[in-house]
Protein backbone atom coordinates (compact mmCIF):
# COMPACT_ATOMS: atom_id res chain seq x y z
CA UNK A 1 0.00 0.00 0.00
CA UNK A 2 2.60 2.26 0.78
CA UNK A 3 4.62 2.01 -2.52
CA UNK A 4 1.11 2.42 -4.28
CA UNK A 5 0.34 5.40 -2.36
CA UNK A 6 3.71 6.83 -2.88
CA UNK A 7 3.88 6.02 -6.70
CA UNK A 8 0.02 8.18 -6.71
CA UNK A 9 1.65 10.37 -5.10
CA UNK A 10 4.55 11.22 -7.43
CA UNK A 11 2.35 10.95 -10.52
CA UNK A 12 -0.24 13.98 -8.84
CA UNK A 13 3.54 16.17 -8.41
CA UNK A 14 4.52 15.57 -11.67
CA UNK A 15 0.95 16.63 -13.29
CA UNK A 16 1.11 19.52 -10.74
CA UNK A 17 4.59 20.68 -12.07
CA UNK A 18 4.00 20.40 -15.52
CA UNK A 19 0.91 21.99 -15.20
CA UNK A 20 2.63 25.02 -13.37
CA UNK A 21 5.11 25.65 -16.06
CA UNK A 22 2.89 25.78 -19.02
CA UNK A 23 0.72 28.11 -16.79
CA UNK A 24 4.17 30.42 -16.08
CA UNK A 25 5.82 29.70 -19.41
CA UNK A 26 3.67 27.74 -21.95
CA UNK A 27 2.00 31.71 -22.34
CA UNK A 28 5.21 33.26 -23.48
CA UNK A 29 5.67 33.76 -26.81
CA UNK A 30 9.16 33.80 -25.97
CA UNK A 31 8.93 30.33 -24.52
CA UNK A 32 7.32 29.16 -28.13
CA UNK A 33 10.68 28.01 -29.84
CA UNK A 34 11.53 24.39 -31.23
CA UNK A 35 13.76 23.05 -28.85
CA UNK A 36 16.11 21.75 -31.65
CA UNK A 37 16.76 25.33 -32.92
CA UNK A 38 20.57 25.60 -33.76
CA UNK A 39 22.09 28.85 -32.18
CA UNK A 40 22.74 31.20 -35.38
CA UNK A 41 22.87 34.77 -34.98
CA UNK A 42 21.01 35.29 -38.71
CA UNK A 43 18.14 33.05 -37.83
CA UNK A 44 16.02 35.58 -37.33
CA UNK A 45 16.55 37.97 -40.74
CA UNK A 46 17.87 34.85 -42.83
CA UNK A 47 15.21 34.20 -45.43
CA UNK A 48 13.07 30.74 -45.83
CA UNK A 49 13.70 30.99 -49.74
CA UNK A 50 17.64 31.24 -49.43
CA UNK A 51 18.52 27.64 -49.48
CA UNK A 52 21.98 28.55 -50.56
CA UNK A 53 23.02 30.69 -48.05
CA UNK A 54 25.60 29.78 -45.45
CA UNK A 55 24.58 27.21 -42.55
CA UNK A 56 25.36 26.64 -39.21
CA UNK A 57 28.40 24.36 -40.05
CA UNK A 58 29.82 27.35 -42.34
CA UNK A 59 33.27 27.58 -41.18
CA UNK A 60 33.57 31.22 -40.73
CA UNK A 61 35.81 34.11 -39.03
CA UNK A 62 35.66 37.68 -39.64
CA UNK A 63 38.88 39.72 -39.96
CA UNK A 64 39.86 40.20 -36.70
CA UNK A 65 42.38 42.98 -37.17
CA UNK A 66 45.35 43.23 -34.94
CA UNK A 67 44.82 47.13 -33.99
CA UNK A 68 41.28 45.79 -33.45
CA UNK A 69 41.08 44.15 -29.93
CA UNK A 70 37.43 45.17 -29.12
CA UNK A 71 36.40 42.78 -31.94
CA UNK A 72 34.93 39.10 -31.21
CA UNK A 73 37.27 36.40 -32.98
CA UNK A 74 33.95 34.58 -33.85
CA UNK A 75 30.43 34.81 -34.08
CA UNK A 76 28.90 31.55 -35.18
CA UNK A 77 28.38 30.47 -31.48
CA UNK A 78 27.58 33.62 -29.09
CA UNK A 79 29.38 33.15 -25.58
CA UNK A 80 28.16 34.73 -22.35
CA UNK A 81 31.33 35.90 -20.50
CA UNK A 82 30.90 36.66 -16.73
CA UNK A 83 31.86 40.29 -15.99
CA UNK A 84 31.23 43.50 -14.05
CA UNK A 85 30.46 46.12 -16.50
CA UNK A 86 30.90 48.17 -13.07
CA UNK A 87 34.96 46.83 -12.65
CA UNK A 88 37.21 50.10 -12.88
CA UNK A 89 38.29 48.71 -16.31
CA UNK A 90 35.30 49.04 -18.37
CA UNK A 91 34.27 52.42 -16.29
CA UNK A 92 30.73 52.37 -17.09
CA UNK A 93 27.24 53.58 -16.06
CA UNK A 94 23.67 52.95 -16.77
CA UNK A 95 22.01 55.38 -18.84
CA UNK A 96 19.00 53.79 -19.33
CA UNK A 97 17.17 52.63 -15.74
CA UNK A 98 15.38 49.15 -16.56
CA UNK A 99 12.45 48.15 -13.31
CA UNK A 100 12.88 44.18 -13.56
CA UNK A 101 14.95 41.33 -11.88
CA UNK A 102 16.38 40.61 -15.39
CA UNK A 103 17.77 43.29 -17.40
CA UNK A 104 19.63 43.86 -20.75
CA UNK A 105 21.33 47.12 -22.07
CA UNK A 106 23.41 47.73 -25.04
CA UNK A 107 26.80 49.30 -24.53
CA UNK A 108 27.13 53.08 -26.31
CA UNK A 109 30.64 54.82 -25.65
CA UNK A 110 30.35 54.91 -21.65
CA UNK A 111 26.68 54.28 -21.19
CA UNK A 112 23.86 51.24 -21.33
CA UNK A 113 20.88 51.58 -22.72
CA UNK A 114 17.97 50.10 -24.21
CA UNK A 115 18.17 51.55 -27.20
CA UNK A 116 20.60 53.05 -30.59
CA UNK A 117 22.48 52.57 -33.65
CA UNK A 118 25.85 50.99 -34.72
CA UNK A 119 27.55 51.09 -38.37
CA UNK A 120 27.69 48.68 -40.08
CA UNK A 121 30.69 46.24 -39.57
CA UNK A 122 31.20 46.96 -36.07
CA UNK A 123 31.76 44.88 -32.97
CA UNK A 124 29.13 45.69 -30.12
CA UNK A 125 28.60 44.53 -26.79
CA UNK A 126 25.23 43.46 -24.69
CA UNK A 127 25.39 43.53 -20.91
CA UNK A 128 22.86 41.28 -19.12
CA UNK A 129 22.46 41.19 -15.39
CA UNK A 130 20.58 37.75 -14.24
CA UNK A 131 17.85 38.62 -11.47
CA UNK A 132 15.87 35.32 -11.51
CA UNK A 133 17.09 31.38 -11.86
CA UNK A 134 15.65 29.49 -14.50
CA UNK A 135 16.32 27.85 -17.86
CA UNK A 136 18.52 30.58 -19.70
CA UNK A 137 17.74 31.95 -23.29
CA UNK A 138 18.37 34.80 -25.53
CA UNK A 139 16.23 36.19 -28.31
CA UNK A 140 16.41 38.37 -31.08
CA UNK A 141 12.99 39.18 -32.84
CA UNK A 142 11.38 36.11 -31.19
CA UNK A 143 13.78 33.58 -32.53
CA UNK A 144 16.24 32.27 -29.78
CA UNK A 145 19.90 32.82 -30.82
CA UNK A 146 21.61 31.44 -27.16
CA UNK A 147 20.33 28.55 -24.64
CA UNK A 148 23.18 27.62 -22.15
CA UNK A 149 21.00 25.58 -20.15
CA UNK A 150 20.88 27.46 -16.15
CA UNK A 151 23.25 30.31 -15.58
CA UNK A 152 24.08 31.70 -12.39
CA UNK A 153 22.77 35.01 -11.11
CA UNK A 154 25.51 38.30 -12.07
CA UNK A 155 26.44 39.68 -15.06
CA UNK A 156 27.56 38.82 -18.12
CA UNK A 157 28.31 40.45 -21.62
CA UNK A 158 27.59 38.74 -25.08
CA UNK A 159 30.37 40.70 -27.76
CA UNK A 160 28.44 40.58 -31.30
CA UNK A 161 29.46 42.10 -34.63
CA UNK A 162 27.42 44.21 -37.10
CA UNK A 163 27.32 41.77 -40.31
CA UNK A 164 23.90 43.12 -42.08
CA UNK A 165 21.77 46.15 -42.47
CA UNK A 166 19.32 45.13 -39.62
CA UNK A 167 17.52 45.91 -37.11
CA UNK A 168 18.24 43.58 -34.17
CA UNK A 169 15.07 43.05 -30.91
CA UNK A 170 16.95 41.48 -27.99
CA UNK A 171 15.67 40.14 -25.03
CA UNK A 172 16.42 36.77 -22.79
CA UNK A 173 14.10 34.86 -20.82
CA UNK A 174 14.90 33.16 -17.48
CA UNK A 175 11.83 32.35 -15.39
CA UNK A 176 10.79 36.03 -15.85
CA UNK A 177 11.90 37.84 -19.32
CA UNK A 178 14.24 41.02 -19.50
CA UNK A 179 13.16 44.39 -20.82
CA UNK A 180 14.08 44.57 -24.61
CA UNK A 181 16.57 45.92 -26.35
CA UNK A 182 16.39 47.45 -29.77
CA UNK A 183 19.34 47.68 -32.12
CA UNK A 184 20.02 49.15 -35.62
CA UNK A 185 22.68 48.37 -37.62
CA UNK A 186 23.40 50.92 -40.20
CA UNK A 187 25.05 50.80 -43.66
CA UNK A 188 27.57 53.89 -42.11
CA UNK A 189 29.86 54.33 -45.15
CA UNK A 190 29.79 51.51 -46.90
CA UNK A 191 27.92 51.28 -50.61
CA UNK A 192 24.67 49.83 -49.17
CA UNK A 193 23.24 49.34 -52.86
CA UNK A 194 25.42 45.51 -52.94
CA UNK A 195 24.83 42.52 -51.20
CA UNK A 196 28.25 42.22 -50.27
CA UNK A 197 30.51 44.99 -48.82
CA UNK A 198 33.64 45.53 -46.32
CA UNK A 199 36.59 47.70 -46.55
CA UNK A 200 40.57 48.25 -46.69
CA UNK A 201 42.42 50.15 -44.32
CA UNK A 202 46.00 50.27 -42.89
CA UNK A 203 46.73 49.42 -39.36
CA UNK A 204 45.67 52.86 -38.17
CA UNK A 205 41.87 52.62 -39.53
CA UNK A 206 42.40 54.57 -42.69
CA UNK A 207 41.15 53.33 -45.88
CA UNK A 208 42.99 51.82 -48.80
CA UNK A 209 42.36 53.36 -52.02
CA UNK A 210 42.73 51.68 -55.26
CA UNK A 211 42.98 47.90 -53.62
CA UNK A 212 42.15 45.27 -55.86
CA UNK A 213 39.92 42.82 -53.76
CA UNK A 214 39.75 39.24 -54.46
CA UNK A 215 36.44 37.59 -53.18
CA UNK A 216 37.15 33.63 -53.44
CA UNK A 217 33.87 31.36 -52.90
CA UNK A 218 34.87 28.24 -51.36
CA UNK A 219 33.89 26.09 -54.35
CA UNK A 220 37.27 28.04 -56.07
CA UNK A 221 34.94 30.75 -57.83
CA UNK A 222 36.59 34.33 -57.36
CA UNK A 223 35.18 37.96 -58.17
CA UNK A 224 37.04 41.07 -58.21
CA UNK A 225 36.44 44.75 -57.30
CA UNK A 226 38.07 47.43 -56.27
CA UNK A 227 38.15 50.11 -53.34
CA UNK A 228 37.40 53.43 -53.30
CA UNK A 229 38.45 56.83 -52.32
CA UNK A 230 38.26 56.01 -48.53
CA UNK A 231 38.64 51.84 -48.79
CA UNK A 232 35.04 50.76 -49.44
CA UNK A 233 33.97 48.53 -51.42
CA UNK A 234 30.71 46.80 -52.96
CA UNK A 235 30.14 44.09 -54.81
CA UNK A 236 27.07 41.79 -55.57
CA UNK A 237 27.92 37.95 -55.18
CA UNK A 238 25.89 34.80 -54.96
CA UNK A 239 24.68 33.41 -51.35
CA UNK A 240 27.44 31.54 -49.38
CA UNK A 241 30.71 32.37 -47.55
CA UNK A 242 33.80 33.89 -48.99
CA UNK A 243 37.44 34.31 -48.34
CA UNK A 244 38.41 38.07 -48.71
CA UNK A 245 41.92 39.62 -49.74
CA UNK A 246 43.17 42.80 -51.49
CA UNK A 247 46.29 43.32 -53.81
CA UNK A 248 48.02 46.45 -54.26
CA UNK A 249 51.30 47.12 -54.90
CA UNK A 250 53.45 48.39 -51.94
CA UNK A 251 51.45 46.16 -49.57
CA UNK A 252 50.62 42.75 -48.17
CA UNK A 253 47.35 42.10 -46.87
CA UNK A 254 45.07 40.27 -44.17
CA UNK A 255 42.23 37.76 -45.25
CA UNK A 256 39.03 37.93 -43.79
CA UNK A 257 35.87 36.12 -44.44
CA UNK A 258 32.05 36.83 -45.30
CA UNK A 259 29.03 34.83 -45.09
CA UNK A 260 26.42 36.97 -47.89
CA UNK A 261 22.47 36.03 -47.93
CA UNK A 262 20.47 37.09 -50.77
CA UNK A 263 18.17 40.18 -50.46
CA UNK A 264 20.46 41.43 -47.84
CA UNK A 265 23.44 43.47 -47.44
CA UNK A 266 26.29 41.85 -45.46
CA UNK A 267 29.50 43.29 -44.22
CA UNK A 268 32.91 41.41 -44.64
CA UNK A 269 35.30 41.59 -41.84
CA UNK A 270 37.84 44.38 -42.55
CA UNK A 271 41.00 43.74 -44.62
CA UNK A 272 44.32 44.97 -43.52
CA UNK A 273 46.95 46.50 -45.33
CA UNK A 274 50.43 46.38 -44.29
CA UNK A 275 53.03 48.74 -46.19
CA UNK A 276 56.13 47.02 -47.90
CA UNK A 277 58.89 48.64 -47.24
CA UNK A 278 61.22 50.18 -49.90
CA UNK A 279 64.34 47.96 -50.92
CA UNK A 280 67.49 49.98 -49.10
CA UNK A 281 70.17 51.55 -51.47
CA UNK A 282 72.47 49.36 -52.80
CA UNK A 283 70.94 46.04 -51.35
CA UNK A 284 69.88 43.41 -53.68
CA UNK A 285 66.27 41.90 -53.57
CA UNK A 286 66.38 38.12 -52.35
CA UNK A 287 64.15 36.54 -54.82
CA UNK A 288 62.91 37.22 -58.92
CA UNK A 289 59.72 38.80 -57.48
CA UNK A 290 61.26 41.54 -55.56
CA UNK A 291 58.10 41.17 -52.95
CA UNK A 292 58.42 41.67 -49.43
CA UNK A 293 56.07 39.86 -47.71
CA UNK A 294 55.10 37.74 -50.27
CA UNK A 295 54.88 33.76 -49.86
CA UNK A 296 54.88 31.09 -52.46
CA UNK A 297 53.27 28.40 -54.02
CA UNK A 298 54.37 25.32 -55.02
CA UNK A 299 53.22 21.99 -56.56
CA UNK A 300 52.79 18.65 -58.47
CA UNK A 301 49.53 18.20 -61.15
CA UNK A 302 49.41 14.54 -61.73
CA UNK A 303 46.63 12.39 -62.86
CA UNK A 304 45.37 9.15 -60.83
CA UNK A 305 48.24 7.04 -61.64
CA UNK A 306 50.46 9.49 -59.85
CA UNK A 307 52.06 10.39 -63.53
CA UNK A 308 53.03 13.98 -64.02
CA UNK A 309 51.41 16.18 -66.43
CA UNK A 310 53.78 18.12 -68.28
CA UNK A 311 52.94 21.76 -70.02
CA UNK A 312 49.50 22.03 -67.74
CA UNK A 313 48.16 25.27 -66.81
CA UNK A 314 47.63 26.29 -63.34
CA UNK A 315 45.99 29.53 -63.42
CA UNK A 316 45.54 31.56 -59.95
CA UNK A 317 42.39 33.57 -59.11
CA UNK A 318 41.29 33.56 -62.64
CA UNK A 319 44.18 36.06 -63.48
CA UNK A 320 47.47 34.69 -64.53
CA UNK A 321 48.83 31.34 -64.69
CA UNK A 322 51.64 29.61 -64.42
CA UNK A 323 53.05 25.86 -66.78
CA UNK A 324 53.58 22.61 -65.07
CA UNK A 325 57.42 21.86 -66.19
CA UNK A 326 58.67 17.75 -67.79
CA UNK A 327 57.96 16.60 -63.48
CA UNK A 328 54.52 18.42 -63.68
CA UNK A 329 56.06 20.57 -60.98
CA UNK A 330 54.96 24.35 -60.34
CA UNK A 331 56.54 27.35 -58.43
CA UNK A 332 54.95 30.82 -58.12
CA UNK A 333 55.31 33.62 -55.87
CA UNK A 334 51.33 35.06 -54.13
CA UNK A 335 51.07 38.20 -52.09
CA UNK A 336 49.62 36.54 -48.05
CA UNK A 337 45.87 35.28 -48.21
CA UNK A 338 43.26 33.13 -49.87
CA UNK A 339 43.84 31.79 -53.98
CA UNK A 340 41.64 29.88 -55.90
CA UNK A 341 43.77 27.60 -57.89
CA UNK A 342 42.07 25.69 -61.46
CA UNK A 343 43.93 23.46 -63.79
CA UNK A 344 43.58 22.56 -67.29
CA UNK A 345 45.63 20.71 -69.66
CA UNK A 346 44.62 18.61 -72.96
CA UNK A 347 42.95 15.02 -72.56
CA UNK A 348 42.25 16.26 -68.48
CA UNK A 349 39.60 17.29 -66.23
CA UNK A 350 39.97 18.88 -62.69
CA UNK A 351 38.65 20.21 -59.62
CA UNK A 352 39.11 23.40 -58.71
CA UNK A 353 40.22 24.42 -55.21
CA UNK A 354 41.55 27.04 -52.64
CA UNK A 355 44.53 27.22 -51.12
CA UNK A 356 46.01 29.84 -48.18
CA UNK A 357 49.38 31.65 -48.70
CA UNK A 358 51.31 32.86 -45.48
CA UNK A 359 54.03 35.90 -45.41
CA UNK A 360 57.33 34.51 -46.38
CA UNK A 361 56.40 30.65 -46.40
CA UNK A 362 55.88 28.25 -48.94
CA UNK A 363 52.58 26.78 -49.74
CA UNK A 364 51.96 23.13 -51.19
CA UNK A 365 48.90 22.36 -53.43
CA UNK A 366 49.02 19.16 -55.71
CA UNK A 367 46.52 18.45 -57.98
CA UNK A 368 45.53 15.31 -59.78
CA UNK A 369 43.53 14.99 -62.71
CA UNK A 370 40.69 12.24 -64.03
CA UNK A 371 41.61 11.21 -68.06
CA UNK A 372 38.89 11.92 -70.15
CA UNK A 373 38.70 9.10 -71.71
CA UNK A 374 37.20 8.77 -75.71
CA UNK A 375 34.40 6.12 -76.02
CA UNK A 376 33.45 6.48 -80.16
CA UNK A 377 33.35 8.48 -82.39
CA UNK A 378 29.99 8.78 -84.81
CA UNK A 379 30.44 8.27 -88.69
Amino acid sequence: MRLIAGSVLFILLGSSLAAAFSANGGNNPYDRIMLDYLPNPFAADRPAWDPFGPDQGSEYTPGRPEWDPYSPASYDVPQLISADPFAPEQNLSIGDEVASPNQIYLQLGSLLVTEGTVGLGSPYTLWLLVGDLGPFGLYDGGSRILSPGFVSRGWYRLDRYAETVETHLYRFNTSTPSNSVTLSVSSAGYPAGYGLVGRVADPDGFGIPRARVLISGYDGGVFSTVSGGQGYYGMDVPSGTYSVTAEREGFTFSTSTARVWTGTVSAAGPIVGYAVPGPVEGEVNPDESGAAGSGWLEGVVTDGSGTPIAGATVRIDGVFSVTTDQDGGYLTSLVPGWHSITVSAAGYTFGSTSVQILAGQVSRQDIQGTRIVALGNYG
